[in-house]
């Protein structure tokens, strides 16, 4: 029999025993584990295989590019919400894949281009009555056409003083998320209220332009000609992100859209703008004169149909003039309460806009009747934004940013129009940005959250917030991937944050980049 001073140290000593498998085990993995991430640190096989064999046959050539897959799964579809049958559950299972090229001709010149290849299986891989898109717009699902696939395509030439690039591109004058001075493009908004500014590089839509910069001292002057006409690309019926309160076509007749030809010379569009830098700060200033991208219903007449009277309806797009004005300005804060130094970025954007025309649905009303309108209004718009950037200890970015939209001489039978009030007169988003990485992951894993609550009025109010959550992991120097989060809460139905209140969802993304 063991005596009893002697069991506790004995059981210890099994214990320990027991546990040298278990520790075995946990070894092994953590050896797994490490060579899994020396495999992956060196994965490049389109890289290795496509890439650098391609560049040793053309010494002129570099190539580049990225393949993302994403998803997006809605945490509890419905059958019925609204107008819309939302018998789907996943929002997109979307397959992009980007080619870039850039052939050196010469010192200075170069032939650039970015083609693009997307199939969106949500329309094939789940059974749903809600998703039709497709059948009347393949592309929603496939681009299949040289407009979508041939992304960009121009020639560049480039020395200190000077920059011509001719061709289809897209043009970025703005930083800030919600489109504030950057309008030369249109945008592919078919995510509607989940698009945000780390879309827009390759949701924009390229056009055919001439854009030249000339360089002088530490001033820039950016002049755009415009040959090229591309609208905004709306969520379609059918589509994941179509507005539950639309509801379904009545009796009026639509006679299409006219719309801007590059062939007119008076339909072409021109932008200039003015850069500075001094020291800290940089400031700018642009003007444009471009069609607003999306179209308004104009009324031609009514005629009867089924014993109704039904209206007579032609899209048209507006001529708009666009003032803006930037500014960016870096510094360090001193001394501060319990982070001591701080450096900040503060950024202003505004853009006042001239004679945006809007639907006015009281004067729809009056032709109905017989009335001789064409049912819409000129109001100008402005919209505005000021943020401060914040880099807080253990590379932590805090970003605060106020976002304003306002329709002057407003009233509540105006529909929606370009740079004003989302929905009523002015529209207040005071967006909170949070980033932080983990020092644990040698920063390989990070957490951003963002934050956009809306207000308005004087009708709406509050229409709703909505919350991002992020989490980032870079798996190697070629692979990241990411889960999110995605709620809408409060406002009511009809406001633009509350009409999706039942579209919460999960996402995952993988991005390889060679």
């Amino acid at each position: 029999m063991t005596h009893t001073r002697f069991r506790w140290p004995i059981a210890l000593l099994g214990l320990w025993l027991g546990t040298i498998p278990s520790m075995a085990r946990a070894g092994a993995f953590y050896d797994a584990l490490s060579s899994f991430d020396r495999t992956m640190a060196t994965f490049n096989p389109l890289g290795t295989y496509v890439r650098k064999p391609v560049e040793r046959l053309s010494p002129r050539l570099t190539f580049k590019g990225y393949l993302r897959e994403s998803i997006d799964v809605l945490i509890q579809p419905h059958e019925k919400v609204g107008y819309r049958n939302q018998d789907f559950r996943f929002l997109q299972l979307q397959t992009l894949l980007e080619l870039e090229s850039t052939y050196h001709v010469a010192d200075g010149l170069d032939l650039n281009s970015i083609v693009h290849a997307m199939y969106d299986g949500a329309y094939d891989w789940q059974s749903s009555q809600g998703l039709y898109a497709d059948r009347h717009d393949s592309s929603v699902k496939l681009y299949n056409n040289a407009e979508q696939v041939l992304r960009e395509l121009y020639v560049s030439y480039r020395t200190p003083s000077f920059d011509l690039l001719v061709g289809k591109q897209q043009v970025s004058w703005g930083k800030m998320d919600g489109q504030f001075i950057d309008i030369i493009n249109a945008m592919d908004r078919s995510e509607s209220a989940q698009l945000e500014s780390e879309d827009y590089e390759w949701r924009r839509l390229p056009m055919w332009m001439v854009n030249t910069t000339v360089h002088f001292g530490n001033n820039s002057l950016q002049f755009l000609y415009i040959f090229d006409f591309e609208s905004d690309r709306q969520a379609q019926p059918g589509s994941p992100w179509y507005s539950p309160q639309i509801p379904p076509p009545g009796n009026d007749i639509r006679l299409g859209t006219r719309t801007p030809r590059g062939g007119d010379f008076k339909d072409h569009e021109y932008g200039v703008r003015f850069d500075r830098a001094m020291g800290a700060l940089t400031y700018g200033f642009i003007y444009a004169y471009l069609w607003d991208r999306n179209a308004v219903d104009h009324v031609l007449g009514t005629q009867l149909v089924n014993g109704q009277a039904a209206l007579r309806l032609e899209g048209e797009h507006a001529r708009l003039h666009h003032f803006g004005a930037t500014a960016d300005y870096a510094t360090t804060l001193a001394q501060m309460p319990v982070v001591g130094a701080l450096p900040v970025v503060l950024r202003v954007e505004a853009l006042l806009t001239k004679g945006v025309v809007f639907v006015d649905y009281s004067k729809q009303a009056a032709a109905r009747l017989g009335a001789n309108t064409d049912a819409t209004l000129e109001r100008d718009t402005l919209r505005a934004a000021v943020a401060a950037e914040f880099g807080m200890p253990a590379n932590t970015t805090l970003i605060f940013q106020a976002a304003y939209y306002q329709t002057f001489d407003w009233n509540s039978s105006l529909g929606y129009g370009f740079g004003g009030g989302i929905s009523d007169e002015w529209t207040l988003i005071p967006l909170v940005y949070l980033s932080r990485p983990f020092a644990f992951s040698r920063d390989r894993l990070s957490a951003q959250l963002t934050v956009f609550p809306m207000l308005s009025g004087p009708v709406q109010v509050w229409q709703g917030v909505k919350t991002k959550l992020r989490v980032k992991y870079k798996i190697s120097q070629f692979i990241n991937t990411q889960l999110v989060y995605n709620s809408y809460d409060g406002g009511d139905s009809t406001d633009f944050y509350g009409q999706y209140d039942k579209w919460d969802n999960f996402g995952w993304e993988l991005n390889y980049e060679f």
